[in-house]
């Protein structure tokens, strides 16, 4: 069963915004750079995983 984010865009944008913040305010530059290519790269995975499972189910768009 999948699980279903309960969160609208504006509210997913306030927390991304708030958890940048937090982690900003406890990490040196170095570190930040190291956890905006890890967190990208997150990004890009993710969005190919979303695009092959459209792909299977024949719902491209």
């Amino acid at each position: 069963m999948e699980k279903k984010i309960e969160l609208c865009g504006s509210e997913l944008v306030a927390l991304a915004g708030s958890l940048a913040i937090a982690i900003a305010k406890k990490v040196c530059d170095e570190d930040l750079r190291k956890l905006r290519f890890f967190f990208n790269s997150i990004a890009s995975n993710i969005a190919i995983i979303e695009a092959e499972g459209r792909e299977r189910k024949g719902n491209i768009k």
